[in-house]
């Protein structure tokens, strides 16, 4: 399920507390370049947000929020090259950041660059198995990447290994998949969030050898 407007606002709530926030927009005082982007975003002008993520980005190179803007802006005016490599410099800055590896794997997926995808929504909850968002798309992007037979052939595997386990994500990949109903994978993501880091590296390895 591609994140918009929701995941984006939850980023720039979680962001407001950190120092990238206070830099001030040149010759505007009491204003900052977050607070432009975020007006842009929320009126939907991405050429606005493309033109304001390219000064930013030039101001403050180093600064991983101003090349997620960008980013955004690119990938919503379906600049995907482009913004693969906005997101790709984001991570070089800031290589935790789980909503820029959502982001990209959105892309690669739009793409059909599905084993790409897969990656980038593994390093999102890699870093933050909290995030629901990415488990969503893990989901709905195995599904894409393997169809149905090498789905149920994953599945056999993982059930050899962990039978609840593979319970949760037949759920996620496949009911969720094909309802997205987001109660459908309720109880698969509560498991799944649930694996120690040995774990879910171990189910991923199975799943996608």
């Amino acid at each position: 399920m591609i994140e918009h407007s929701t995941f984006f606002k939850s980023f720039f709530r979680l962001l407001l507390v950190t120092a990238l926030l206070l830099v001030s927009l040149p010759g505007q005082a009491g204003s900052t370049w977050f607070d432009q982007a975020r007006v842009l975003e929320k009126n939907g002008d991405w050429q606005g947000l493309l033109a304001w993520g390219r000064q930013w980005t030039q101001a403050e190179a180093d600064n991983a929020l101003a090349w997620f803007v960008l980013g955004r802006a690119l990938g919503q005016l379906r600049r995907y090259p482009e913004a693969v490599g906005a997101y790709r410099q984001n991570l070089r800055l800031d290589p935790g950041d789980w909503y820029a590896h959502n982001n990209l794997g959105n892309i690669y997926r739009t793409t059909q660059r599905y084993r790409e995808a897969m990656d980038a929504y593994h390093a999102a909850v890699r870093s933050s198995p909290d995030y629901i968002p990415a488990w969503h798309n893990l989901g709905v992007t195995f599904y894409e990447l393997k169809g149905p037979t090498g789905v149920a052939q994953a599945l056999a595997r993982l059930h050899a290994s962990d039978p609840v386990l593979a319970e949760a994500w037949r759920s996620l990949a496949v009911e969720y998949s094909l309802s997205r109903d987001p109660r459908v994978a309720r109880s698969a993501i509560r498991v799944l969030r649930g694996l120690s880091e040995a774990e879910r590296e171990r189910m991923f390895a199975i799943l996608l050898e």
